[in-house]
């Protein structure tokens, strides 16, 4: 199929030509008599190659990809093009993609078909690569044929580039100072790849929110008035986990009249004159003194209005709140205006405000060790998303030999063959010319004995394992599934993988449901099977289908005694009565105060709740074990036992407190080391959840790049609890040739999103008598 239209041209020239030489130097005698032999083979292809005649009037004109060609290995862009035909009809015709999966394997993506005539029609749609070199093939069926054809090269030296997923792209509205020069300096420490683009791109690329997904970052100022259309893909990429800043200076009256405002969580109270930065200086320890004259304009909130980033005279300069898992800053001023945007600490400054801070501390040195030692890591997991993969790509009954088993086997081998071979021809027997009988024996031998043991180590019937996050939230009224499944194949064969919700789940109805996709999982490794490895498809490997409908997976191949994977995903809209109701009160002491009752149809196990700084659990004996919680049970926080939630996820057993001789006091915690070849799905996504919040890389030694949208630890300081447990039974329903997968385990972990109502702090209270209680 790969260049027809081109084949067939060049066919035409060729035969011309040749028939040309054949005519002017073969005897004319001989014309008359053969000229069928020269007229039948050029009609043939004439007939044949017409097909390319015609294909050659549809053409693909002006792609575009992502943002200004810039996307995220695994994560969805966004794609369009032209497709023009010719002037004499119109004709229907089937828009498709081709890109790769990790296994470089051809991964194809159809889209609606449409009609075409001389005006052409734009196409647009989404897409994931699986390798960060791999090229973009774009193509048009008429029926079965591709009539036209454009590979689209994805490197670092083309205007298309496809980054790793620890990478960094913002858009930024117009002349935003700030931002670009933290930009600068981000990149120059060489930590991590970053671009940035003008948010005027959005209105070419954007075609759905997931067009966003490579995005890490929005910055927009209070006059930026985007469409209806563009706030709500806006709207959706913050509530799956995308940071928006707003910078309103004066123009409150636009941000509250805008097409954001219908879903912005909080929204300035009126225009004020601002004659004092002294609280912006705080934000950046060191830095030198913001000093104007006269006055700026700014915005005013209340304090109430969400968590206070920085403030001047008790009036908030900025804001924080938490929209889904996602974060949206409001910035009463303008940073593209003098003095701030001159400021000498200007990028520290937009660091804080995009809640970067992490990502800013990080220095050039960690993450090239990092990166040499994912190259080296022998275990082949540097990313807490292959951990998570790992822990269902095993299965107890299909014992896999380790790498030393291999090389030792192959060791005997080698030594069978040579010097065993060698001392019993030679010196027993001999007859050394008997090795050209043994050798073939040995072989023949250790294949069958091979084959022998591979046949019983494998005998294992189809079976999957499959784990679900579920997150429910009860400030938007949305429910979020991400499932991954593994299935053992026994054979060589063509899969059917479709997924569905399960029938028995009353919190969802099909009609609420929009599947965003059901695809191939990701890995972000330079090893085997992963993302970075150079490369793009490989032509000996076959190709599969995504479905329209984002669905089925169709014709995913698998080879005998292997495994295959699929992930999916999909949101659902749910009442939160039917899952719980909470009234949780922050004192402004930083700790929870309330009740919670239950409403889930399915128990909900080794549950806890974690708000700030700490994790709430039952009060139980030393020799009880907590119960899990079930339908209409009630659970009052006056009642609760409480501990750092930093202790409990990252297993800090004891903190002592030592003096040396010098009467120096130090401390020492002892903690349990993170195992990253650990296969337990709950620990693993327990971890994911607040990765930032247990010491992020420096504790797990991995990073969580694939799914840093999952990390709650930002949420828990913008006053929503969160509650997570374990269910027994999964929401996401797969199926395997049509009947359902036979999973043998199956593990669901689930996160309610709580908000919590809150009190300013007043500093002259005495403290809380809970925080000096013996828990």
């Amino acid at each position: 199929m790969f260049g027809e239209t081109f084949v067939y041209s060049f066919l035409i020239k060729f035969y011309l030509v040749l028939f040309h030489v054949l005519y002017r130097f073969v005897p004319r005698s001989y014309h008359s008599k053969n000229s069928l032999s020269f007229a039948i083979p050029l009609l043939c292809f004439f007939v044949l190659s017409g097909r390319g005649v015609a294909d050659e009037k549809i053409e693909i004109r002006d792609p575009q990809i992502g943002i200004d060609g810039h996307f995220r290995v695994g994560c969805w862009a966004s794609i369009e093009f032209d497709v023009v035909g010719s002037a004499d009809s119109s004709r229907t015709l089937t828009p498709r993609i081709r890109t790769v999966d990790p296994d470089g394997h051809g991964v194809i993506s159809t889209f609606p078909d449409i009609l075409v005539d001389s005006d052409g029609v734009r196409v647009q749609g989404i897409f994931r690569s699986g390798k960060v070199e791999a090229p973009v093939d774009l193509e048009i069926l008429e029926g079965d044929r591709v009539v036209a054809h454009q590979a689209l090269q994805v490197d670092q030296d083309s205007a298309i580039q496809c980054h790793r997923q620890d990478a960094q792209i913002w858009i930024l509205d117009g002349d935003q100072p700030a931002f670009e020069a933290a930009a600068i300096d981000f990149e120059n420490q060489g930590a991590r790849s970053i671009h940035v683009s003008n948010f005027e791109s959005l209105n070419l690329n954007l075609t759905d929110a997931r067009s966003l997904d490579s995005v890490s970052l929005i910055v927009l100022n209070g006059d930026t008035n985007p469409s209806s259309e563009i706030a709500s893909s806006i709207r959706d990429w913050v509530r799956r986990g995308g940071h928006l800043v707003i910078c309103v200076g004066g123009d409150v009256d636009l941000i509250r009249s805008g097409a954001l405002s219908s879903w912005l969580p909080a929204q300035p109270r009126e225009r004020i004159e601002i004659r004092n930065l002294t609280g912006v200086n705080q934000l950046v320890p060191g830095s030198s003194p913001l000093r104007f004259l006269g006055t700026l304009s700014g915005a005013r909130f209340r304090p109430t209005d969400g968590t206070v980033i920085a403030s001047e005279l008790g009036n908030p300069l900025a804001i924080r709140n938490a929209y889904g898992v996602g974060t949206v800053t409001m910035v009463g001023l303008r940073l593209d205006q003098k003095p701030l945007s001159e400021w000498d600490s200007r990028a520290e400054l937009a660091m804080i405000m995009a809640g970067f801070e992490s990502i800013w501390k990080e220095t050039s040195q960690d993450q090239q060790a990092a990166a040499l030692e994912s190259g080296l890591d022998p275990t082949g997991v540097t990313d807490l998303q292959t951990q998570l993969i790992h822990a269902i790509d095993h299965y107890e009954n299909v014992p896999r030999p380790s790498y030393l088993v291999v090389l030792g086997w192959s060791a005997i081998l080698v030594l069978l063959i040579g010097p065993i071979d060698y001392f019993i021809m030679h010196r027993l027997i001999g007859r050394p010319q008997l090795t050209w009988l043994t050798l073939p024996i040995w072989l023949i031998a250790v294949t069958l004995w091979s084959y022998s043991s591979a046949s019983d180590t494998n005998d294992a019937s189809l079976q999957a394992k499959q784990i679900e996050l579920l997150d429910v939230d009860l400030t938007v009224n949305k429910v979020r599934g991400r499932s991954w499944m593994n299935f053992y194949s026994p054979e060589t064969r063509r899969n059917n993988i479709q997924i569905d919700l399960q029938s028995s789940s009353p919190q969802t109805t099909q009609s609420t449901v929009e599947f965003l996709s059901t695809s191939w999982t990701e890995r972000p490794e330079y090893s085997y099977r992963g993302m970075y490895r150079s490369g793009g498809r490989e032509s000996q490997k076959p190709m599969y289908q995504l479905s329209q409908d984002n669905r089925v997976i169709e014709n995913l191949p698998t080879r005998v005694w292997s495994t295959g994977s699929a992930a999916s995903e999909w949101e659902a809209e749910v009442d939160p009565a039917d899952f719980v109701e909470a009234k949780f009160n922050d004192p402004g002491t930083g700790r929870l105060t309330g009740t919670l009752t239950y409403r889930g149809h399915q128990e909900l196990s080794e549950w806890f709740i974690a708000y700030g700084s700490f994790a709430y659990f039952p009060k139980v004996s030393l020799a009880e074990m907590q119960q899990p919680l079930k339908q209409g049970d009630v659970f009052d926080l006056s009642r609760a036992r409480s501990n750092m939630l930093r202790g409990v996820l990252n297993g800090t057993t004891q903190t002592s407190i030592f003096s040396d001789d010098f009467g120096n006091r130090f401390l020492k915690t002892n903690r349990e080391e993170y195992d990253s070849l650990a296969r337990d799905p709950y620990r693993i996504l327990r971890t994911i959840s607040f990765h930032e919040m247990i010491g992020g890389s420096s504790f797990t030694k991995l990073e969580n790049a694939s799914l840093s949208d999952a990390d709650l630890s930002s949420l828990l300081d913008l006053h929503r609890a969160v509650l997570v447990g374990k269910l027994a039974t999964p929401m996401t329903k797969f199926a395997i040739n049509g009947e359902p997968a036979p999973c043998e385990q199956e593990d669901v972990i689930v996160r309610f999103f709580i908000p919590v109502k809150f009190d300013l702090t007043d500093v002259d209270a005495p403290p809380d008598p809970s925080l000096l209680k013996q828990k």
